[in-house]
């Protein structure tokens, strides 16, 4: 009697990607982890749920993150090196030194206007998240952490922009603390409160570089 062949069964496709590199995987996971952030808050969300978001398994997360608070912090740098780019950017570019003072102003909030996401895990989800690390800017700037790089790196273009009295007799590291201020401020407003009425957003960054670059030029220092 003839025999039936038997038919294989069908090879279930797997839902994981297939394997790439070890850059583009490290990409993967964190544009997976930033969507869930997000969506779902920093607190709720699990490495099961990432590796299931980016398509790979949960050890193959592990490979590069061994926790999520890793990849917050790995958010969390990026954003800072970023931001010190667009405050290089800002400062190379020619212009009087009230240009470029505007100019660094602006590139500040700019990045948080124009990357809302990453600049809410980086300084409204992170403080909560991370063990919070000491600052010592007097450590060389190659020694220092990526957000206390930023802020040095914000700290040195003010420093050079002073001697043409656009920041009275202050300090730069006050003077960039008080930019810090007013620029979170402004971000964190117009990301968070985007229903409330407001006027002309370019219009209104605009009056404040206005009001903190002709303020600060009369400030003189309080002892």
């Amino acid at each position: 009697m003839e025999q039936k062949k038997m038919r294989r069964p069908l090879a279930v496709r797997s839902q994981r990607k297939p394997k790439g590199s070890g850059q583009e995987r490290r990409e993967e996971i964190i544009a997976a982890a930033k969507e869930l952030f997000m969506t779902e808050g920093f607190a709720k969300v699990t490495t099961r749920a990432i590796a299931e978001k980016a398509g790979l398994s949960q050890t193959g997360v592990y490979l590069y993150f061994p926790a999520k608070e890793d990849i917050l912090k790995a958010i969390g740098d990026e954003t800072h090196d970023a931001i010190s780019a667009a405050f290089d950017r800002a400062a190379a570019k020619p212009g009087t030194p009230r240009e470029i003072f505007r100019r660094l102003i602006h590139a500040y909030i700019d990045y948080g206007l124009s990357h809302p996401a990453e600049y809410h895990l980086t300084f409204t989800v992170g403080p909560d998240a991370l063990t919070p690390m000491a600052k010592d800017f007097s450590r060389p700037l190659e020694l220092q952490e990526a957000g206390a790089r930023s802020f040095m790196r914000f700290r040195d273009h003010l420093t050079k922009l002073a001697p043409a009295g656009l920041m009275g007799d202050l300090d730069p590291m006050f003077a960039t603390q008080m930019l810090w201020l007013v620029g979170h401020g402004a971000v964190s407003l117009l990301t968070t409160r985007s229903h409330f009425p407001w006027a002309d957003k370019e219009k209104l960054i605009a009056a404040l570089e206005d009001v903190m670059i002709n303020g600060m030029a009369k400030m003189k220092a309080r002892l």
